[in-house]
């Protein structure tokens, strides 16, 4: 009972999870596929340097499109919080209300639900904008800022320190003009367009805008972060859950059949009697299928039960504690059954009965004789060297060898599950420590125009953005000579040659030699640089270069520049003049949304691989005892006490498993890195992969003591096997 009470409450916990998710997931990523007919949500959007004119208009009308005015507003307020502030907007891109109301007066504003929570904001709240006063009254989700990035070129989206807001028509006017970015936003005429032809329909109004000069920013809807990062996170969040569910229930299952295997070793000659009086094959399989088909489909039961009701609502705020996600309806939908139930079953039933067709297709007076291996063992390793102990512990060992086996592979699975979930936090810790030990400067001021600054310590350089082709983007800087912020920063004589970080060249693969191609947003132009050295800069991917080179290659004028390096705030600068200014926490803002939007997860793995290291060090240690349950009475006859006995059978598991944690250490963060690396290739940026030195002894603990606790309990066990069972032995 003991034994698959354990493997079902183990299954119930981890159905209850999957279900539960795949329940939230398919209904909140039904509720977004829906939400883009619902709410209009735009086919791309793209920002004019001025306002679009009636001669442009007319070209965009004849690409069979319609264009609306989605204008915005960024203001900073306190604590480094950015809103963007749109008017209300009922023809694109509609705004769903979560909670309060629409603004409807003057100084009423809504802002993004989310941000409200991280930040603390309830209803009722003041916010201060441009020395305004507003009242918040009500929280939404807007449909195109799913998950909320203020560029789109960003490594993460920021829901702690930039929100969408709404303002009335008359109060938005009102605030002041000088960041009004002239966005405009348009839909398809042609609802039927497949993917492809919205892509071509894409590039041909942006052949149309580069010809008037005025584009500053383009973004089809397929390339649209804050649309489309929510989706293809909840897809691959979804691929991850079924496919670790499958493996768990297939450690499962060898678990299930080893557990067989050694019932039909202690009821052998009962079973050659049944073969013997007439019962098939097929009848005993179906009696040793039994048992585990009915622990887990009663699992997958009580754990979809559990899943569809409060689990399903766990992972909702999951989803909603990292996404400005819209209002969304449970949807009731036979694939998670079938992942949860169906799948679980047939795995189970196939693994236990390849495993039964080779114990059971034995003769049946090989079963009345207990010799249940197809080839006779014609010599049995002889064990010369070692105390009595020593030999003892090693035949137990190699008797075993399946179970053990079963025991690694389980160790291996739930090492891996264990450091993902204590990596991450010392990861995006150390992560921190490097973007701040590799800072330019503590202020890195943008501006929209050359200005002098009468600080002296103030270093000019110049910046600009370029693309890797069909990937991400690269930031790109002109360094002054003998740059007093970047000391150990060797730029080239050649102005074919740059610098690279670290960064860079890790996620592409590249070394000193080689040749990069970046190419212009908006525009044909390619440049080819061959790399001349690398640099340790971890807050973006970039490139450096000397400033007069930078100048001459991109045809700006021999003094330009676009901004300044400074450990101190610049006072002499007008606001009107900065573009932007980067601090530690606009570089850190990937580690603060990943802590926030993951970190409840970290904890969850970390206790669901503990339990999984001490489910299958139990059941495995268990059924090594049962089966050897005649020879621990028969020691016992002999004058062996509890705890020589223990010492035995349970050491000789201990070994295996202390053996099993030393290998599975290194193996475990092998495969976590090249996890790590898929997964982190997919994202803008580079966060460098990092396992904290406290980690390893930290796992080889936890699995020690994950196995004490189950020797104190098969200690228990083998104390109760009474000495007349050796006494009732046949033989």
């Amino acid at each position: 009972m003991g034994k698959y009470l354990s493997l079902f409450l183990f299954l119930v916990l981890t159905i209850t999870f999957v279900s539960g998710f795949l329940v939230a997931d398919n209904s909140m990523k039904q509720a977004y596929d829906e939400s883009f007919e619902k709410y209009s949500i735009e086919d791309g959007h793209f920002t004019l340097a001025v306002k679009l004119d009636d001669t442009l208009k007319e070209k965009l009308k004849e690409k069979d499109v319609t264009v609306h005015e989605i204008f915005y507003k960024d203001m900073a307020v306190k604590n480094d919080r950015t809103l963007r502030i749109f008017k209300n907007r009922r023809s694109v891109d509609r705004i769903c209300l979560m909670q309060g109301e629409m603004p409807e007066n003057d100084d009423e504003i809504v802002i993004d639900r989310l941000f409200a929570e991280n930040n603390e904001i309830n209803i009722g709240d003041r916010i201060t904008v441009k020395d305004k006063n507003f009242k918040v009254v009500g929280f939404v989700a807007f449909s195109d800022y799913s998950a909320l990035f203020r560029n789109n070129t960003d490594m993460m989206f920021d829901a702690n320190r930039f929100s969408t807001c709404v303002v009335t028509d008359e109060a938005y006017d009102k605030l002041p003009d000088n960041t009004e970015k002239y966005c405009y936003a348009w839909l398809n005429n042609d609802k039927n367009l497949t993917e492809k032809l919205q892509i071509d329909k894409a590039d041909e109004i942006m052949s149309v805008l580069k010809e008037s000069g005025l584009l500053t920013d383009f973004v089809k809807r397929a390339n649209n972060q804050a649309i489309n990062f929510t989706g293809d996170d909840m897809g691959s969040d979804k691929s991850m859950m079924v496919t670790l569910l499958y493996v768990v229930v297939a450690v499962l299952a060898f678990v299930f059949g080893i557990t067989i295997k050694s019932t039909i070793e202690q009821e052998a000659s009962v079973i050659g009697t049944l073969r013997a009086s007439g019962y098939t094959r097929w009848e005993l399989m179906r009696h040793y299928l039994a048992i585990p088909l009915i622990v887990t489909f009663a699992a997958a039961i009580v754990g979809n039960i559990m899943g569809y009701t409060f689990m399903k609502e766990v992972v909702a705020n999951i989803y909603y504690s990292s996404y400005s996600l819209t209002t969304y309806e449970t949807i009731w939908n036979g694939e998670a059954f079938i992942s949860t139930t169906i799948v679980p079953c047939v795995i189970i039933l196939i693994v236990n009965m390849v495993i039964l067709r080779i114990t059971l297709w034995l003769p049946p007076l090989q079963f009345l004789r207990r010799e249940l291996h197809t080839k006779k063992r014609k010599k049995v390793l002889k064990l010369k060297r070692g105390t009595f102990f020593t030999r003892f512990r090693t035949r137990i060992i190699l008797q075993n060898i399946p179970a053990y086996i079963t025991l690694f592979f389980g160790i291996l699975l739930a090492s891996i599950l264990l450091i993902f979930g204590l990596i991450m936090s010392p990861l995006l810790d150390n992560f921190k420590v490097e973007v701040k030990d590799s800072m330019i400067a503590n202020y890195q001021y943008i501006l929209k125009a050359p200005v002098e600054s009468s600080n002296d310590k103030a270093e000019k350089y110049s910046v600009t953005s370029l693309n890797i082709p069909d990937s991400e983007e690269v930031t790109v800087y002109g360094i002054a000579d003998h740059s007093e912020y970047l000391t150990n920063l060797t730029l080239s004589d050649n102005k074919n040659e740059v610098i690279v970080t670290d960064g860079y060249m890790e996620k592409y693969g590249l070394n000193v030699g080689d040749t990069i191609t970046l190419e212009k947003k908006y525009d044909n132009k390619t440049y080819s640089f061959k790399i001349a050295g690398h640099y340790h800069y971890a807050a973006s991917l970039a490139v450096f270069m000397p400033q007069q080179d930078f100048n001459e290659v991109f045809d700006y004028e021999k003094d330009d520049f676009s901004g300044y390096f400074s450990d101190d705030e610049l006072t002499d600068i007008d606001d009107l003049y900065i573009a932007s200014i980067i601090t530690a926490d606009d570089l850190t803002v990937i580690t603060d949304q990943l802590e926030d939007s993951m970190g409840n997860m970290f904890p969850m793995l970390t206790a669901f691989s503990t339990i999984l290291y001490v489910l299958l060090m139990y059941l495995l240690a268990k059924v090594i005892v049962e089966k050897n349950a005649q020879s621990i009475s028969m020691i016992k006859i002999l004058g062996y006490n509890n705890r020589e006995a223990g010492r035995l059978y349970n050491s000789s598991t201990a070994i295996v498993v202390l053996l099993s944690l030393l290998i599975c250490l290194p193996l475990s963060c092998l495969v976590m890195k090249e996890l790590y690396y898929v997964f982190i290739k997919e994202i803008n940026g580079w966060l460098t992969f990092y396992i904290a030195p406290w980690i390893y002894p930290a796992m080889l603990i936890i699995g020690i003591v994950c196995y004490f606790i189950v020797y104190l309990i098969l200690m228990k066990k083998v104390r109760r096997i009474p000495m007349t069972d050796a006494l009732k032995s046949e033989e």
